[in-house]
């Protein structure tokens, strides 16, 4: 088996999308692996429909679990294709969401690691991230949950105050 298909069938990337190239810097504890789409068509990002490829965006790197110690980062020049519709768009990676420099499974092993760290700070730190990306992957996070929620009926809403003590110190409690 050769590296590149290893690889592939690790980070699970499938046809149209091929790995093409991995270098190991063990100096650096670091491993860049190159993915490369090989297709004349792709999906229009905003309708779906199948179109031509028009060109190539400059290369992106995401960020990704690690592999053993190794940071491990995935290059890609983006294709993009020429809709009727909606004229040059960039296709979606399998791999992220729109506008984000890591992949969606770094993105939920982060906020898993949120969940379990005492803070915020902490969490940045295990990470290896700035405070501006873990907020941007809860943001995320956020907006993935919120897209999968669905409205449900309120029978009743129940509300009521209690005091503690003699002071003025109250809590609110609201029930359904």
């Amino acid at each position: 088996m050769e590296l590149e298909e290893h690889y592939s069938q690790l980070l699970g990337v499938n046809s149209p999308w091929e790995i093409y190239d991995v270098e190991l810097k063990v100096d650096e504890s670091r491993l860049d692996i190159w993915i490369e789409y090989m297709n004349d068509k792709g999906a229009c990002p905003e309708c779906g429909a199948a179109c031509p490829r028009y060109d190539t965006r400059k290369e992106r790197t995401w960020r990704h679990l690690d592999t053993m110690q190794f940071a491990t980062y995935l290059h890609c020049n983006v294709p993009r294709v020429r809709c009727e519709k909606h004229d040059v768009k960039s296709i979606r990676v399998p791999w992220a969401e729109k506008n984000s420099r890591f992949t969606l499974l770094f993105e939920a092993f982060a906020i898993r690691v949120l969940n379990a760290a005492r803070s915020v700070e902490e969490a940045r730190k295990l990470l290896g991230l700035n405070w501006h990306q873990v907020d941007a992957i809860k943001a995320r996070a956020v907006e993935r949950g919120l897209a999968r929620r669905q409205a449900t009926k309120i029978d009743y809403l129940g509300i009521d105050e209690k005091q503690f003590r003699s002071g003025h110190d109250y809590v609110s409690n609201l029930y359904r």
